[in-house]
């Protein structure tokens, strides 16, 4: 079962209110907080009383020792140069797109509301239309 109420404290109580910046509530299945780090793109599963969980697939978790899955989670911040106290906010996610743009990378966002979906691309701006996901957008 998947619950969006969003439940902060084991993960602030875990790292602390300033390592969590980076991380957003996906919300909770069978009991797990599943928190996501929007700079690595990993998750962080996390019960209400601060243990760790692998997702297994389906529904399925297996505990595995805090340390293992925050080092999951931070791993790729190293090599990108960021830690867990960096920000993952609109000024890091524009500069974020002002580099692809200049590499020549055009960049594309849904965001899907009841009735119609959002799209931002780098080229063209935010452009609604009915909610058509089964074609193909080009620039």
């Amino acid at each position: 079962m998947t619950d969006m109420q969003a439940n902060w404290k084991p993960l602030e109580e875990r790292l602390g209110p300033a390592r969590c910046a980076g991380f957003m509530y996906m919300g909770r299945i069978n009991g797990i907080n599943q928190y996501k780090h929007g700079l690595s793109r990993r998750h962080l599963n996390l019960s209400d009383d601060g243990r760790a969980f692998r997702h297994l697939g389906r529904g399925r978790f297996e505990e595995i020792p805090f340390s293992e899955a925050l080092a999951w989670v931070a791993e790729p911040l190293t090599a990108m140069g960021e830690t867990l106290e960096s920000a993952y906010d609109e000024e890091y996610r524009t500069q974020r797109s002002e580099a692809l743009r200049a590499a020549g990378i055009h960049e594309l966002r849904l965001q899907v509301v009841p009735d119609e979906v959002t799209t931002r691309s780098t080229s063209t701006g935010w452009v609604t239309r009915p909610v058509e996901l089964t074609g193909t957008y080009r620039d």
